[in-house]
C-alpha cells in the first residue's frame, strides 16, 4: 500500500463530509501535513513547506487553520482517531473480554510497527510534547486510552489489581515495541498474544499455551 493511502487512512476519520471544496482542500492539507511531521518533527516543518506541498499559498494556510500549532492539534487526533477506529471495528463482533483486549493490542501494534504509519512519529515527536501543546496533546491520548479502560474495566481480575495501572502498563508495553521489533522473528498476531497472556497470567488466570499462529487461547 502506498504511503500516500495509508495516510488518506489516518486522517479521514477527522474529514468534514465531502461536498464544499473548502473542506476537501482541509482535509488535503491534513495528509499533507501528517507526512511532513512524521518525516521531519514538528520543529522540522514550517507553514510554507506545508503550504507548498499542498499546492496553496502561505497565508491561504490560515484560512483552514490559525496556527501550525492548531495544524499540528488536528494531525495528532487524527492519527489516533485513525487507530481508534481500526480497533472498534476489530472488537466489535467479539464478546469474550480477553479476545477484545487481544484484539486492541493486535491493531495496535500493527500501527505502531508499520513503517507507512504517521502514528508512530507524531506520538514520539518530544519536541511537540514539550512545548505549550503538551496539555491537548495529552488530552488526546487521554481521549483514546478511553478505549483500554472501557475493555480493561470488563476483564475478571482480582480485586486487589489496580485496573488504572494496569491499562497504562499495557499501553506503555505497546507503544514501546518498535523500539526492538524486527519483522520476521514474531508476528504482530504472535506478540499481541505473548502480551496478552503476560498480562491475563498476572491477573491470577492460568492460560493454556499460545497456538503458533497467535490465536487467541480459549477461556476458562
Amino acid at each position: 500500500m502506498p504511503r500516500g493511502e495509508t495516510l488518506n487512512k489516518t486522517i479521514a476519520t477527522r474529514r468534514v463530509a465531502a461536498g464544499a471544496e473548502d473542506s476537501v482542500r482541509r482535509h488535503e492539507i491534513l495528509v499533507v501535513a501528517a507526512e511532513l511531521f512524521a518525516r521531519r518533527g514538528y520543529e522540522g516543518v514550517g507553514v510554507r513547506q506545508i503550504a507548498d506541498a499542498a499546492g496553496i499559498l502561505g497565508g491561504s494556510l490560515y484560512h483552514h487553520f490559525p496556527s501550525k500549532r492548531d495544524l499540528y492539534v488536528e494531525v495528532h487526533a487524527a492519527a489516533l482517531a485513525g487507530v481508534a477506529e481500526e480497533i472498534e471495528k476489530e472488537i466489535a463482533p467479539l464478546a469474550d473480554p480477553w479476545e477484545r483486549l487481544q484484539a486492541a493490542c493486535r491493531v495496535h501494534l500493527a500501527r505502531q510497527v508499520d513503517p507507512r504509519s504517521v502514528t508512530l512519529p507524531i506520538m514520539n515527536d518530544l519536541s511537540a510534547m514539550n512545548s505549550d501543546m503538551r496539555a491537548a496533546l495529552v488530552r488526546g491520548r487521554d481521549n483514546f486510552e478511553v478505549i483500554y479502560k472501557n475493555l480493561i474495566n470488563d476483564l475478571p481480575l482480582r480485586p486487589e489489581i489496580d485496573r488504572s495501572i494496569y491499562r497504562l502498563c499495557i499501553v506503555s508495553l505497546i507503544n514501546a515495541v518498535p523500539m526492538w521489533y524486527r519483522a520476521g522473528r514474531m508476528s504482530v498476531d504472535q506478540i499481541a498474544a505473548q502480551i496478552v497472556q503476560i498480562f491475563r497470567e498476572a491477573s491470577g488466570v492460568v492460560c493454556p499455551d499460545i497456538p503458533s499462529d497467535g490465536s487467541m487461547p480459549p477461556s476458562e
